[in-house]
């Protein structure tokens, strides 16, 4: 008897943050109701103002993980859906290159390191930042090193950078017209900050490619 495929063949940690940012968003969208999702985003999204105004009283304890739990959140479906298809396209080729552990490592800092430019530049927002973006920005710019190494794009004079410019050129016209689109703003600062935060760990002797 053959062997059947599965209909997605993913390793195994991409398709484990898949099936939870799914989950995660099956779950607030069909089983609570929207106060309760909103005082979830509000906990475990990541909101700027709490951490750059120093004064952390007031706000749930459970928050001070949201640097990390914010990117198992999604503002709605086609988010969702963009960063679902951002993660199978960027990250099985990344995890099967570092191996689960690193890959898993590399996706975490790329998406905690997203967070300085928006925390930097937009301290005093209050409202919280959710989604993947810029984990997987970090990714792309993992895949493109990767790429190249394999021969599969160019290493002469601009090397990857007109695809990372295409890609700060996507991101810089999501941060302006993303509300219009998807119906929430998008924060492109994040999506810059993951993709330098993958660059500038990919130097590092640890996730040298």
């Amino acid at each position: 008897k053959p062997e059947t495929q599965p209909f997605i063949n993913l390793p195994p940690v991409t398709k484990y943050i898949l099936m939870g940012m799914i989950a995660i968003h099956v779950v607030l969208y069909f089983f609570v109701s929207a106060d309760t999702r909103a005082e979830i985003f509000l906990t475990f999204g990541f909101v700027p103002f709490m951490w750059a105004d120093g004064n952390l009283f007031g706000f749930n304890p459970l928050s001070y993980l949201s640097p990390i739990t914010y990117m198992g959140l999604h503002g709605n479906w086609l988010h969702l859906f963009m960063n679902g298809a951002m993660l199978m396209a960027f990250g099985a080729g990344v995890e099967q290159y570092y191996g689960a552990r690193r890959y898993l490592l590399f996706f975490l800092l790329c998406g905690v390191l997203a967070l300085i430019p928006e925390l930097l530049i937009n301290p005093d927002m209050q409202y919280p930042l959710v989604g993947a973006s810029g984990a997987l920005s970090g990714l792309f710019a993992a895949i493109l090193i990767i790429l190249q190494k394999q021969g599969r794009l160019p290493t002469g004079k601009y090397g990857i950078w007109p695809f990372a410019i295409v890609w700060i050129g996507i991101s810089v016209f999501f941060g302006l017209f993303g509300e219009q689109i998807a119906g929430a703003p998008i924060a492109w600062l994040a999506h810059l900050g993951g993709f330098f935060a993958g660059i500038a760990l990919l130097k590092t002797r640890y996730f040298k490619i």
